[in-house]
């Protein structure tokens, strides 16, 4: 954003003192980046709210008709779909996490657990039967917890075919496509595949339904 201002402000940037322009502010800017980190997460927005609250992250419009006012769901998906942050210029984030962190805002996750952590695919593996987006199921048996992707659309009974893999399975498929295809050190070093080095190589991993991998690179 630069050039004189046409329009509403996007959270994280602010008017010059001096000059009719944009220019960011970086300590809401900081506030963007922590929204990003816990969507990327795995976070619902309700999460999300809670978090950023509880940090003391104030609402853009604190008071109105001098009443306080805190975040809406609505206005964090705002600025989690909005494309400005993932302008280079601006180095905010990076464009492949923007895309990622919007299909995140269509799955309705919501990270359970002490270590609140989301698996490597989630929002990046899809069913290659009907197109819908992976998402994680958790399945318990004689005191241990085993972790599967399967198609969301199954899991909502919409239909598709009932067909899940184990997530260590299609990690570790999707893991040595990338270090037959990818020279970089990170990758080749890489013991288990995370959510990070994931979203930064890989847009789609398409697995049908005996587990068959195909993957779309970031380009």
């Amino acid at each position: 954003m630069s050039g004189k201002i046409t329009e509403k402000i996007p959270y994280g940037f602010m008017k010059h003192e001096k000059y009719d322009i944009v220019i960011m502010d970086s300590e809401k800017m900081e506030s963007v980046k922590l929204m990003f980190s816990l969507c990327l997460d795995g976070m619902s927005l309700g999460q999300i709210k809670s978090v950023i609250e509880s940090q003391g992250v104030e609402y853009p419009a604190k008071y109105k008709k001098d009443k306080i006012v805190g975040w809406s769901l609505a206005e964090i998906r705002k600025i989690l779909s909005d494309p400005i942050y993932g302008n280079e210029r601006y180095s905010v984030i990076a464009k492949e996490e923007l895309e990622i962190a919007k299909r995140m805002l269509t799955l309705n996750t919501r990270v359970v657990g002490k270590h609140m952590e989301i698996s490597a695919l989630v929002g990046i593996a899809v069913c290659k039967e009907c197109g819908s987006f992976l998402v994680e199921k958790s399945v318990s048996t004689r005191a241990r917890r085993y972790l599967y992707y399967m198609c969301g659309k199954n899991k909502k009974g919409k239909g598709c075919a009932t067909h899940k893999i184990a997530v260590k399975e299609l990690n570790k498929k999707a893991l040595e496509e990338m270090r037959k295809e990818i020279g970089d050190i990170e990758v080749l070093c890489c013991k288990d595949l995370t959510r990070k080095i994931a979203i930064k190589y890989l847009k789609y991993v398409s697995v049908d339904c005996v587990g068959n991998i195909e993957v779309v690179w970031n380009t």
